[in-house]
């Protein structure tokens, strides 16, 4: 009796903890090197400049997670703001400073 019933309530458990670790990962935001990488690519592929050129500071403005600066030596930069998710994000507002 028990081996009825244990067997399939391990093989459920297994399914469920599969399904719980696949979508755990599937809704992982990427990482920073991820964002930079992304972002580098879509530089060079704009630009002609070189990846090396790009580096991330972390930002301070609510619903940017980075903002994505390359700068080649001597030319102008180029930078893009991104969110938690890596998306571009277009209109960036920044909060004025009480000086």
């Amino acid at each position: 009796m028990l081996r009825r019933i244990a067997l399939p309530l391990a093989a459920l458990l297994a399914f469920a903890g599969a399904v719980g670790l696949w979508l755990g990962v599937a809704t992982a935001p990427p990482t920073e090197s991820e964002i930079i990488e992304v972002q580098a690519a879509r530089y060079v592929a704009e630009t002609g400049g070189d990846r090396l050129d790009c580096f991330a500071v972390p930002s301070g403005v609510e619903g940017v997670r980075l903002i994505v600066i390359c700068e080649p030596e001597g030319g102008a930069a180029w930078y893009a703001a991104t969110d938690e998710w890596g998306r571009i994000v277009e209109e960036v507002t920044v909060p004025e400073r009480d000086t």
